[in-house]
């Protein structure tokens, strides 16, 4: 392993516990980009020390990368394998995370997902607040598929990297409990992209909205709320919610 190799492993491992730090501390401080708030409710402590307690085994996503790396997989180093490498990453997130998520919501797979769920309002470190099952599924069943595919076209280590480190940066503050993005924004690249608001109601309501970083699959399969885009208008001309199960006119469309 080269030395860039283990660095990058270093900054897979820990950045998503960097990020939460980081939106926490912004909170703390009301900085402006964290003022817009989604739910206007308290968030328990004792629900952040649960959260803290789940983190711990959060970079286990690190260790299979870096055992799949040990295997012989993801030695391709040239750039178009970097591009390619990197959109094959974000599709299959895309279709494993649906996919995966939608099972474990059915009865007999909910006790794999259940402890993600318990919190109903979210905090930075409800991103990486999950069972060791769910961590452990997600990740082999991504990072397996890239690997089984490796077999085929040498992939790329840095690509696969790069994308979980967008990820866990974005899904960091996916999981906060405040709004970034602008009132225009679901008039543009929000008619494809998912916004913070989009997976706060996944956990106030316990379902809908399941998808990871667009609407696609959701919009696809009417899984998605009806009334997000018109509480995202709220949220965003400062008119947050006050309590879990609010909703603004319409009904679920799945």
């Amino acid at each position: 392993m080269t030395p860039a190799e283990l660095m990058t492993l270093v900054a897979v491992a820990t950045l998503g516990h960097v990020m939460a730090l980081f939106w926490c501390h912004a909170v703390n401080r009301q900085w402006r980009i964290s003022r817009r708030v989604i739910y206007d409710l308290p968030i328990n402590p004792q629900q952040l020390r649960r959260e803290i307690r789940n983190s711990l085994h959060a970079p286990i996503h690190a260790v299979i990368l870096a055992l799949f790396l040990y295997l012989g997989c993801f030695g391709a180093r040239s750039i178009a394998s970097f591009v390619g490498t990197l959109v094959l990453a974000a599709v299959w997130a895309e279709i494993w995370h649906y996919s995966s998520h939608r099972a474990f919501h059915l009865n007999a797979l909910h006790w794999i997902h259940s402890e993600h769920h318990r919190s109903r309002l979210n905090t930075p470190f409800t991103a990486i607040s999950f069972s060791f099952s769910e961590k452990l599924i997600f990740d082999l069943g991504h990072l397996g598929v890239l690997a089984l595919f490796s077999l085929l076209v040498s992939l790329n280590f840095f690509a696969i990297a790069t994308w979980y480190i967008l990820h866990l940066i974005i899904n960091s503050f996916s999981h906060a409990n405040f709004e970034m993005k602008s009132a225009r924004y679901n008039r543009s690249l929000g008619k494809i992209l998912t916004t913070t608001t989009y997976h706060s109601l996944h956990h106030a309501r316990y379902t809908g909205n399941h998808g990871l970083g667009t609407r696609v699959f959701d919009r696809l399969f009417g899984t998605e709320w009806d009334d997000y885009e018109p509480l995202y208008d709220n949220i965003t001309h400062d008119k947050p919610l006050t309590g879990l199960r609010e909703m603004v006119g319409g009904n679920k469309t799945a």
